[in-house]
This record gives structure tokens, sequence and C-alpha cells, in this order.
């Protein structure tokens, strides 16, 4: 077959020439609500946060609550942590003794603190073909990458600052991102469905260097919650292995943030929350780097709006449980000038459909996210059991959700147990699945043609409003897995402290709704489905904090396509795949 026309490879070009704005209404008003609130609060001196992927520290926090050593007011389905959490940990039982979270060199009372922060470096290496998630700004790449963070936090009375700048360079070498032997009708398929979200097979054909903002804010603190402007990554959920809306498989965007440092203590249980108000930035990338197909992609050159909210209950009577939900909306900026005042509050309209109106539900070009979950920790028997619910768009009405749940959903589930040896050794086991391929009704419920352009094929981070899906500069915000993979592991280390070493096996299956929907629609594919297995060995060094992952990967059918076929079936291309991922942290 022959292979469809390439376009303009200048398009993307043109795209970038626009990247210059002046500071914007929505930024402005983000720096006016800093300023207000460090005027009008007062309070201690607060600390830094946590990076959501700091090493070892989180996770042995999270094995120590478990094993009923940390109190169980925290439930971990809300990140950063604040580092004075970690004052809450055992300290006199293991090698966590003395482990300070930044380096305090000035210090004026009660008003002024300076704190040099840890400097991390991070290192990934693609043998074959990207496999990456939930590692914030480094991407889906072939080949080595680096990225050092370095920084300073200083509070002055309630005000908390923090600067902590990534560098980034990826080689970003070249790999096969399609097979060109493939029909027309896949790549049109591919790029109304899969490709239509802004998640480029590759980003870019050179090496890529990048100065990044990081895990940086500037906030007021006040009791049991702080407010500011931020760029940290986020994570909201009980996963470990994936966070089904907001994840830091992104690079951190910028958001305006109000939300608990702490759990609220109140008369009923503890709560933690929420509230943002962010910028998405595109890409501004063909999704193959050659440009090739682009012709069957459009996207509109603009900002996306992304706000959210947060709640976690953990009621009183019942110790270790925490219930939670997420909502959040995006919509393109120009919808902001179009729709008024209102537009910048569409977290609080109705989750029912009808309610808000059809005609008005089209005309404000919102797609919305929902998501339910809950942990529950078990320390008497030291195990915790997790999962979450999630889906997109509003349901129609109570009538449909009901009948319908499967729509337009995914979901995570997760199990950890504790055995303990002797001293303050264990054996850690967690399994965890994780499902965002959409149910079969997404193939039934919807009436098309073959090409099925406006339905068959959609994936959980995507809908019609916002074309470029749940997305930032390129990777998707919630599950690594992407568009609509499925992905399970398990688990088992060996840890003592902060220390932990083990290995896993983990089962991936990739873009299972585009595979599908070909099936169901005359063109044979075969399902991409990676196997692997992997090493992990964490060690605290004196000041230095080593984290060490190591991955074998047998990729099935890559690329879908059918490489021979005989008497006995069909069969696809394989890749063998190596990735390693290094991360030190030397706290000063």
């Amino acid at each position: 077959m022959k292979r469809p026309t390439l376009i303009d490879k200048h398009a993307p070009m043109n795209r970038r020439l626009n990247k210059s704005r002046r500071i914007d209404t929505f930024e402005k008003k983000m720096l006016s609500g800093v300023i207000l609130l460090w005027i009008l609060c007062f309070s201690e001196i607060m600390g830094q946060s946590l990076p959501v992927n700091y090493p070892l520290i989180q996770d042995y926090l999270r094995r120590q609550q478990v094993a009923g050593k940390f109190p169980l007011t925290h439930s971990f389905q809300l990140l950063p942590l604040q580092a004075e959490v970690i004052g809450q940990a055992p300290y006199k039982e293991d090698s966590i003794t003395n482990l300070d979270f930044g380096k305090a060199l000035l210090k004026d009372g009660k008003n002024f603190q300076f704190r040099l922060l840890p400097v991390q470096l991070s290192q990934h290496f693609n043998s074959s073909h990207p496999y990456s998630r939930n590692q914030g700004p480094l991407l889906p790449a072939r080949g080595l990458q680096h990225m050092i963070e370095l920084g300073f936090q200083a509070s002055w009375g309630p005000v908390s600052l923090q600067l902590y700048p990534q560098f980034l360079y990826a080689q970003n070498l070249p790999f096969e991102e399609y097979d060109p032997s493939l029909p027309e009708i896949f790549f049109i398929r591919i790029s109304n469905f899969v490709g239509r979200l802004d998640i480029p097979v590759r980003h870019g054909g050179q090496p890529i260097r990048r100065t990044l903002p990081g895990n940086s804010h500037i906030k007021v603190n006040f009791g049991a919650f702080a407010a500011g402007v931020s760029t940290e990554n986020l994570w909201w959920g009980p996963g470990i292995q994936q966070a089904l809306l907001i994840s830091d498989n992104a690079e951190g965007f910028l958001h305006a943030t109000l939300h608990t440092r702490k759990p609220a203590k109140t008369a009923i249980g503890h709560f933690e929350g929420q509230y943002f108000m962010g910028k998405l930035e595109n890409s501004q990338l063909p999704y193959y780097s050659d440009s090739s197909f682009e012709r069957f992609r459009t996207y509109p050159d603009d900002w996306r709006y992304f706000t959210g909210i947060t709640l976690s209950y953990s009621p009183k009577w019942i110790k270790g449980l925490s219930l939670g939900v997420g909502r959040t909306f995006m919509m393109y900026s120009r919808k902001l000038e179009e729709n008024g005042w209102a537009a910048w509050f569409p977290i609080f309209e109705g989750l029912q459909k009808e309610r808000v109106g059809l005609e008005t539900s089209r005309f404000r070009e919102t797609d919305q996210h929902f998501t339910a979950f809950g942990r529950w920790v078990l320390p008497a028997v030291k195990m915790e059991i997790y999962g979450e619910f999630i889906r997109t768009d509003h349901a129609l009405n109570w009538r449909e959700l009901i009948l319908n749940p499967e729509h337009a959903r995914g979901y995570t589930l997760g199990f950890s147990k504790i055995i303990p040896l002797q001293e303050n050794k264990q054996v850690h086991i967690n399994l965890e699945m994780t499902q965002t391929e959409n149910s079969i009704n997404n193939l039934v419920k919807y009436e098309g043609s073959s090409f099925n352009f406006n339905h068959g094929g959609l994936g959980l981070y995507e809908n019609f409003q916002v074309v470029h899906g749940l997305t930032h500069k390129g990777q998707v915000i919630g599950s690594g897995l992407g568009h609509s993979g499925n992905g399970a592991r398990v688990t088992v280390s060996r840890t003592n402290g902060l220390d932990s070493w083990g290995f896993s096996l983990e089962r991936l299956s990739r873009d299972n709704n585009f595979y599908n929907f070909n099936k169901a629609n005359g063109l044979d594919l075969l399902p991409w489905v990676d196997l692997s297995m992997g090493a992990h060995l964490d060690k605290r060094l004196g000041q230095l904090l080593v984290s060490t992952r190591f991955r074998l990967i047998q990729s099935h059918n890559y690329n879908f396509g059918i490489a021979e076929s005989n008497s006995i079936g069909d069969f696809g291309n394989k890749r063998l795949n190596f990735h390693s991922r290094i991360k030190l942290a030397y706290l000063f």
C-alpha cells in the first residue's frame, strides 16, 4: 500500500513563532491574589514542600503508616506533602534519624529563615524506544536524559518562597515512530483518535535542553491552610504507580492554589483538600516528528484554562479510612472572554448535563473529569487497600449514570501488605492495576461510519470540545498509561527503614480503544503489549539518597502492524528495550 503523502513540514515551525505573549489577565489575577493574602494573613514560620517524586522519604512514610508507626490522619491522597510532615516520623527507631529536607543557613528568630534545598540529579535511559511515566518533565524519549534540581526556600512570617528550578537535557534519539506499510485509513484514524491529543510520539527531531521553574512556589500559610502561586507537580488519589486525574506524569503547570498543608481537624474527622486555577500549554509539535500525516490534525493555537477541586475525608469513627472526590474543568482561554466571569468557576455547576443545559454546555466548550477515590489502612494486619474511579464528561442525568456507569471511565485498584521480619526489616508487597481503556459501549453506544471521526476510539483524556486533551506540553497530566492503556504491576521489596530492594513484574497494553475500534471496523491490527520485569534499589548513604530502577521490556506487536502471516496466525514486530532510572538527592 502506498504511503500517504507528506505535508508541509514547516507548519509546526510557523506555530512556534506565536509563542511569545504578554502577561495575560489570568496571571495578573494570580499575582494580585498572592499579594492580598500576604497582607491579610500572618502565622508562624512554615517550611517547604516535599516534591512528589522525591526519593525514598515519601515511600518510607507510607510504609510506616501501614505498619502502624505513622499517624493515620494523613491520607497520602493529596501531594506534595509539606516537609514538616517528616517530623512526625519515629526518628528514634530507624535510619531517618536527623534527616532534614533542607539545610538552614540563616535564622532570625521567628521572622526569617533561609534554607538550601537538596541537590537532585535524575538520569533516564531507553535503549530502543520511549518508556517513561510519572517523572515530571522527563520526556518519553530514546537515549539518555539528565535533570538537575537545586534551589532554596525562604520563610518570612507566614510567607514561604521556594525556588527549585530544573535543568533538563535529553538526547532524544530517533526510533521507529510508525509502520509506513500500514494503509492510509490507519493514519486517518490515529490522527482523529490517539493522535488528536497533544501527545507527540517524539518531542521534535533534535536534542532537548530546557530550563524550567520546577517545584517552585510563593505561598502564605495560615493554620492548616496555604494559598499562593505554584509550578509544583501535584498528585490526587491513593495510587502508588498511577493517579488517574492529576499526577506528576508531566511537567508541573502554573497554578494559583488554596489547599490544606496538613489534615484539618474537625469534630467529625480530618479533611484535606485543594482548589486551583491553572494554565496548560501546548507542545506546538506534530504527532510524528517528521510531520507525516499532519493534514489529518487541526489544533487551535490557544492555551487552556484548567481548574479543579478535590476533598478527602478521614472519618473520626473509622480509623485509617479516607474517602475523596475530585473534579476538574478545562477550556480554551478565548472562552474566558466570551463567557465572562462565570467561566472561571465551572466546577460549581451541576453534575448533570440536563441541569447545565445541552446548548449551554456545547457553547461553553468545556471538558470535565470527575474522580472518586478511597484508601483504607489496617495497621493491625499491616495492610492497605485503595482504589480510584474516573469518568470523562457529565452524565446526561442520574438515570444515564445509573444505567450506564461504564461510559468513558477508568479505574485503579491496589493492595499493599507488610510482612514483619526481625528488627526493622520487613517484606513489602504491592499489587496495583489500572485500566484507562473504555468499556465496550464506546463502540456500540454511538452510530457512525467506519471512519467515525466524531466518536469511535475516544479515550479517557479527550473529548470533542478541547482537542488537545488533558495534557501539558505534550504529556498527559493523568495516568502515565496515556490515551487508553491497561497496566498491572506486582512489586516485592525487602525493606529496612529508608532502604529497600526488590523486583517487579508488569504487563502494559497500549491504546486499546484505538485497537478495538479498528478491529470492529475492518482493519486488521495486532494488540501492542509490553511485558517487563524490573529491579529496584533505594538506599541512604549518609546525606545521600540513592534510588535506582532497572527494567527489561519486551514489546510485542510494536506499532500494531502485522509483520508476518502463516497457517498458524499473524505475527507482529518485537522490540526489546532496556530502561534505567537513577535518582540521587544530596541533603546538605
